[in-house]
């Protein structure tokens, strides 16, 4: 057997790199919960996530009418997050704020709507299926309950820090 002393260094090298990474990246997961909790005020608790529990997560945050799971794909900096029970003026306070910090500025060839996020006018029926919406990197989905004027919002790839000014919008009214 032929080894070469080298190419053992450097694997071992490469799997301690690659093991601090990953470690790195979900100690960042666990201080983004910690983020979004301090952005809700000091409310939620934080779990780690397994398999097959919605989308591929380091950990998630929950809390009463949000839960973001920090993605696994991500640095710990990019959450998957769900509003839910909103009512029609938390979510219009919602809507107005995110799409104020996030308009396109791209060039006249961008495919971004100006308003991504679907108005009260496109969800006024109970029981309205999901309505889709994109902008840029926001993409996303509301849902209005069949027997309720509560709507739910789920964000799916969402800056942390987007996330927790999101938050701060909720809990504005409480």
């Amino acid at each position: 057997m032929n080894r070469n002393p080298t190419s053992d260094a450097m694997a071992t090298t490469f799997r301690a790199a690659r093991d601090g990474a990953r470690t790195a990246a979900k100690a960042a997961a666990h201080v983004a919960c910690l983020y979004l909790i301090e952005a809700n005020g000091g409310h939620g608790t934080i779990h780690e996530t397994r398999k097959g529990e919605g989308p591929d997560s380091w950990c998630q945050m929950t809390a009463p009418g949000v839960n973001a799971r920090i993605r696994a794909e991500s640095f710990g900096d990019r959450a998957h997050v769900t509003f839910r029970g909103l009512d029609e003026a938390t979510y219009e306070r919602l809507r107005a704020g995110a799409e104020a910090r996030n308009a396109c500025y791209h060039d006249e060839n961008c495919e971004c709507d100006d308003a991504p996020w679907p108005g009260l006018s496109e969800l006024t029926l109970p029981g309205t299926s999901e309505v889709g919406f994109r902008n840029c990197d926001v993409r996303g989905q509301v849902t209005r309950g069949a027997s309720s004027s509560r709507l739910d919002l789920t964000l799916d790839d969402e800056p942390v820090s987007e996330v927790a000014a999101l938050i701060r919008l909720v809990r504005a009214d409480c």
